[in-house]
């Protein structure tokens, strides 16, 4: 054996590895434009992902990436074996915390996914050698916007986006140049292959076609993944006794004040003796006791318009926030508001997920009769306001919260409490059974009630006027059909319309003149012909129950501004309002709102926005186009949608048949549209073809027709490479004719030859040459 064999086996493994490793040599890539665009769009998603996380990665993962990416320019010729070893060490570990993470839910899943996507792409910084390195941060920069996307809830995203494809075009043209062996080693947009007008142009159609596929893409509902958005990063612990009503700024002062002033919170959680929270950027709604009589406009006036919450939700509803079951003459409050009538619920043991109680007429009653369905409807909620108080809205009738606690309370009304104050940019997701509102199906409803309803929603005050009651029979009475005949009501749902639509046309939205001595609120509003918005819904609560109709008193946020680029409804607290649930057995709670100028059924599950964007757009586009062009479209889609439904219900009827019918309607339609749009492109081709001058014309269809032989014309071919590639793959004869329908092209494109009678002849003499089997 050699001396230099026997040293190389004496030698560290690693550094025999490493030193016949140098005698591979590497195509690393050289360009330094398309390694600095590529930093600069990593960068960019790492900054939009913490701009959109409140989070601090850029801090340390931006100059460390760039620092890592300047060495790796400078070792791209090497192997850097160590170096390797000691990255994959690296990201191994990384991936290890991230698992651990994980299982331990420390924070929310798509924030740890981005934390570990940063992490790898810092170590990937430090071995770029080839293009297919940075092809690599690139896929990270892609998957961090889209996480990015995902966590955005604001129009601040459009810019980081905007930025992202302005950087990201470039990216794609210098791309291109290295796959081609072109070198970039400048700046300068000419030496880099770029022109400022094409690129712009270039970035205009992708902004267009990208807004139009957005406007255009279909919202499923529906996540299918059941790890719901939540703030772990924000738990809430207890600081409120059981069932407290606590606001933001409660908890502010009661933490400034001394004990000396008296405003101590107690057992109930309300700030002052008669339990109304201060006047802050929430209305007097959410107190165990409101006082409507007093909480009109004037305190409305003095609330400037806030952001309080954001929603994502698969339809548009009402959230609700409280709920009332008895009328105190000049408000509502809870009547079971002690602590022991207050349900403490924990969460599961494994996750942030909450199983609700259902109440005793809900969902097992429904399941019971199979026509009544309910569909369940996803909300994740994220509250903006530091004034929010501790109560969690939802859309009716939660089944299941997602919820950064160990407890939370529930009311017998159903309605959740906090065990403390929400803090601002806290998010919590609420899966809710809607009930979807069949009118046909509540008209089939009996007219008898469980004790636990008539018990607490039908209560009256002692001192109620009897022109309430008397009000309510003549809206019954007076009722007309189309034909001019008094209506006979025999179910529940027409009269609680009919008295609703008589409260909404019958009085007026004004101030009210409130005197506690004259009796209680609603026989007031009766008596002055109208008053605020509340106590039209108080009014209806309380006419339905003078007809022994139970009700209850329920106050929440309306849908909001729904933002078509973020998905969001976007809540203010000026959307706060109360509406009547009115309770149907076997069926449970419907709401309606009695309100002049609001709709009179609530926006619910019927509200599809699967089609959002265009929905909004085209909402937009009705408001401003004359009423007759509404009135036209308006009666056109309509007729489409009847005949359509027509059809489908006479293939329905006819059973087999009517499916095999349909399946054959269907495939012809197919089959039809094919063949027009193939006619179509003909045509279009041959009017082209047509405009064209005679030598451009007939040199396209010689490519025409050899593209069809299976011989196509590449791109990167000059007209005279490829007719001298077809020399050895047609006939002598075709060939011949090739070259010099090939020839007259360039003489009459570059020597401006003249088109003559003769020429054309050649030309056609030429074609029929050409494609003749000889």
């Amino acid at each position: 054996m050699q001396p230099s064999s026997l040293e190389n086996k004496r030698r560290n493994p690693l550094q025999q590895l490493q030193q016949n490793a140098e005698f591979t040599t590497i195509a690393a890539e050289d360009s330094i434009p398309l390694r600095v665009m590529v930093q600069i769009f990593v960068f960019i998603s790492i900054g939009a992902m913490d701009a959109v996380a409140s989070s601090g990665n850029s801090a340390w993962a931006i100059p460390l990436s760039a620092i890592a990416a300047v060495w790796a320019y400078y070792a791209r010729r090497k192997r850097n074996v160590v170096v390797k070893f000691f990255i994959a060490i690296a990201m191994i570990a990384m991936l290890v915390v991230f698992l651990n993470d994980l299982v331990r839910n420390t924070d929310e899943t798509r924030l740890l996914l981005a934390r570990l996507l940063i992490q790898l792409q810092v170590l990937h910084s430090f071995d770029l050698p080839r293009r297919k390195d940075l092809g690599y941060s690139i896929v990270i920069g892609l998957i961090l916007m889209a996480l990015a996307a995902t966590l955005s809830q604001t129009m601040i995203f459009a810019l980081w986006l905007m930025a992202f494809l302005l950087v990201g075009l470039p990216i794609l043209l210098l791309d291109h140049r290295s796959r081609l062996g072109l070198p970039t080693i400048s700046f300068q947009p000419q030496k880099m292959g770029i022109s400022i007008l094409p690129l712009s142009g270039l970035l205009a159609i992708v902004l267009v076609l990208g807004l139009t596929i957005f406007a255009f893409l279909p919202r499923l509902p529906g996540f299918q993944l059941r790890n719901f958005p939540v703030s772990v990063n924000l738990a809430v612990e207890r600081q409120i006794p059981r069932g407290g009503i606590l606001s933001r700024q409660q908890q502010n002062q009661q933490n400034q004040q001394n004990q000396q002033n008296g405003n101590i919170i107690g057992t109930n959680g309300t700030g002052d003796a008669n339990g109304n929270n201060p006047i802050d950027s929430l209305p007097p709604l959410f107190a165990p006791e409101i006082d409507t009589a007093s909480t009109g406009k004037q305190i409305s006036a003095q609330r400037q318009p806030e952001l309080m919450m954001r929603v994502r939700s698969q339809a548009e509803l009402f959230w609700r926030v409280m709920s009332y079951d008895e009328f105190t003459g000049k408000g509502w409050r809870i009547s079971r508001n002690n602590p022991e009538q207050i349900r403490t619920i924990r969460r599961s043991p494994f996750n942030y997920e909450f199983f609700l109680p259902f109440p005793p007429y809900g969902l097992s009653l429904l399941r019971r009769d199979r026509a009544i369905t309910a569909q369940e409807v996803i909300q994740t909620y994220t509250i903006t306001s530091p004034n929010f108080p501790n109560l969690v809205p939802a859309a009716s009738e939660p089944s299941r919260i997602f919820f950064p606690s160990e407890e939370l309370d529930v009311d017998q009304e159903g309605m959740i409490r906090s065990p403390a104050p929400i803090p601002p940019d806290f998010t919590y997701t609420v899966i809710s059974n809607v009930m979807e509102r069949n009118p046909k199906l509540l008209r089939q409803v009996p007219n008898e009630y469980p004790k636990s309803i008539t018990k607490y929603y039908l209560q009256l005050p002692p001192n109620l006027s009897p022109s309430v009651r008397d009000t309510a029979v003549s809206f019954l009475g007076n009722a007309k059909d189309s034909q001019g005949n008094p209506v006979n009501f025999d179910n529940i749902y027409d009269v609680v319309v009919q008295v609703a639509q008589g409260v909404k046309g019958s009085y007026a939205v004004k101030s009210l003149n409130f005197d506690p001595a004259k009796g209680d609120l609603v026989s007031q509003f009766v008596a002055q012909g109208g008053g605020e918005e509340s106590h039209f819904v108080s009014t209806l609560a309380v006419m339905l129950r003078s007809l022994g109709i139970p009700t209850r008193y329920v106050v929440g946020f309306a849908p909001g501004k729904f933002n078509p680029f973020t998905g969001l409804y976007e809540v203010q607290n000026i959307d706060t309002q109360s509406l009547v649930e009115v309770f149907f057995p076997s069926y449970g709670w419907i709401s309606f709102d009695p309100v002049p100028g609001r709709p009179l059924v609530p926006p619910s599950i019927e509200n599809n926005r699967t089609f959002g964007v265009i929905q909004t757009f085209w909402s937009w586009l009705t408001s401003i186009l004359p009423s007759p062009v509404n009135n036209f479209f308006a009666g056109l889609f309509e007729n489409i949608v009847k005949f359509l439904s027509g059809i489908v219900s006479w293939l329905i009827e006819m059973g087999w048949a009517g499916l095999a019918l349909g399946v054959a309607i269907v495939f012809g339609i197919g089959i039809g549209g094919w063949a027009l749009w193939q006619a179509l492109i003909t045509w279009w081709e041959y009017q082209r073809l047509q405009r064209m001058p005679l030598p451009q014309r007939s040199y396209q269809l010689m490519l025409q027709w050899l593209k069809e032989q299976g011989k196509p014309k590449s791109p990167y071919q000059t007209p005279q490479e490829y007719a001298v590639s077809l020399s050895d793959r047609v006939s002598a004869t075709q060939s011949a004719a090739i070259a010099k329908i090939t020839q007259i092209y360039q003489d009459w494109r570059y020597g401006n030859r003249a088109i003559d009678y003769e020429l054309s002849q050649e030309l056609k003499q030429l074609l029929s040459q050409l494609r003749a089997k000889i």
